[in-house]
């Protein structure tokens, strides 16, 4: 289903972005934590407007006009920031194939982006912890070669990321070995 900008069906983005022969190694998706992380702001403004409710039945306040005010102040406050938060973790998605990673960040209803990165442009990959290593996801570092600026890709998130990074390895090498040199041809 597409609403706007936002694609729920990953087949068609797949359809679109891979090539016939490629093969898919891996699909992962952002740990549920990246999801709770970003809206922690909103629970907290959410337990504060269901306090100031309790508050306002305690003192007798009008019910109608207590319900509706917060009601209001929910939805202009945390609705919207919630709706934003789900969409971009739900659809934000890296995609390994035998020929490149596919990384798509899905931001809202009106704004995506797609970065397929060729295997030929990736001059390494590293992985970092996140919260001590206590949870099972983490970093994932994409280095670009240095013709293309050398800058590097961090996606934060990444469920087994150590995992993720060594099949990534393995990929780039595989095609590395596959691809001949320039001093071969030489």
């Amino acid at each position: 289903m597409r609403i706007f900008a936002l694609e729920t069906n990953v087949n068609k983005i797949k359809k679109r972005f891979c090539h016939e022969g490629e093969e898919e190694i891996l699909l992962t998706y952002y740990h549920g934590l990246s999801f709770l992380f970003a809206i922690l702001r909103e629970i907290l403004i959410t337990i504060g407007l269901a306090a100031l409710g309790v508050t306002g039945w305690f003192y007798n306040w009008p019910i109608l006009w207590t319900v509706g005010i917060l009601s209001f102040l929910w939805i202009v406050f945390v609705f919207f920031n919630l709706v934003k938060a789900y969409i971009d973790w739900a659809y934000d998605f890296i995609l390994i194939t035998t020929d490149k990673v596919i990384l798509l960040d899905q931001t809202s209803f009106f704004k995506r982006e797609i970065k397929p990165i060729h295997i030929e442009n990736i001059g390494g990959v590293s992985t970092e912890t996140q919260f001590w290593d206590i949870f099972p996801f983490g970093t994932l570092c994409i280095h670009l070669k240095e013709g293309l600026g050398g800058q590097s890709i961090t996606k934060h998130y990444v469920p087994r990321a150590r995992k993720v990074a060594g099949i990534l390895s393995d990929i780039i090498t595989k095609y590395q070995r596959k691809v001949p040199s320039a001093a071969d041809n030489s």
